[in-house]
């Protein structure tokens, strides 16, 4: 379990993690360590923003800043899948022709377009937290549960490619996986009760629910990319919702 929670580590995150031999018996671990991947991305980004508010640093270089801690700790990987998703969905082609645009590597119009929108819903919603001085704990919590609940939709849903990582992940995935991870959930749903936000925890997992369905309605089941597109907006609207609450 630990291995598969390290490659979890070393799969989603630019943390520098122990070598450790990829083994497909671990792989289930992959994805029930996502809710402590975002942990530790969040608890990163909580007290590095905490460490700026303090600074003297303008409203404005703190805000870009703290919008771009997690995607460097990610290592880009959910906003490229984000990207991607984009140019799929907004087609508005056929089912064929959006899984083709889902394994090309090029850049469309689309995911220029949307890069540009979540950019901005990113910097806003962090530069309104920061003016209006704002509980930041929430931070710590919505990369849990922007990657939890989208791990839960991993082992229930259909991969739209027999081929790629979350097919080989699935392969082994079963309802003590799932239990696993609604365990994890529920212990840090019940800290954020204590922390006094929980307001904010169940908007993230009501977004995350809203996007995961949409895509899987859309594209006709799950995969990698999906799951950026599903963290990344997640995420970005739960600042939103911060910001203005």
């Amino acid at each position: 379990m630990l291995n598969g929670i390290i490659m979890s580590f070393s799969m989603y995150t630019t943390i520098p993690m122990p070598q450790n031999k990829w083994e497909e018996k671990n792989f289930p671990f992959i994805i029930v360590g996502l809710p402590f991947v975002g942990l530790v991305i969040g608890l990163i980004w909580f007290f590095i923003s905490k460490i700026l508010i303090n600074t003297n640093l303008s409203i404005t270089i703190n805000s870009t800043i703290i919008c771009l801690i997690p995607l460097f700790l990610s290592g880009f990987i959910h906003i490229d899948g984000y990207m991607d998703t984009c140019d799929a969905i907004f087609s508005r082609a056929s089912l064929e022709k959006k899984y083709k645009i889902l394994k090309d590597s090029h850049v469309g119009a689309f995911a220029v377009i949307g890069l540009l929108i979540i950019g901005l819903i990113y910097y806003v919603s962090i530069y309104e937290i920061l003016s209006k001085q704002k509980n930041i704990i929430p931070l710590i919590f919505i990369p849990i549960f922007s990657r939890g609940i989208t791990s839960l939709f991993i082992i229930k849903t259909k991969p739209i490619s027999e081929e790629g990582f979350i097919a080989s992940f699935k392969k082994e995935l079963n309802n003590k996986h799932f239990i696993s991870i609604i365990f994890i959930l529920t212990v840090f749903f019940i800290l954020s009760y204590f922390l006094g936000i929980i307001k904010i925890v169940c908007i993230n997992i009501m977004l995350c629910i809203i996007f995961t369905l949409y895509c899987i309605k859309d594209l006709k089941g799950i995969s990698g990319d999906l799951c950026g597109f599903i963290i990344t907006t997640s995420s970005a609207m739960s600042l939103f919702f911060l910001a203005i609450l």
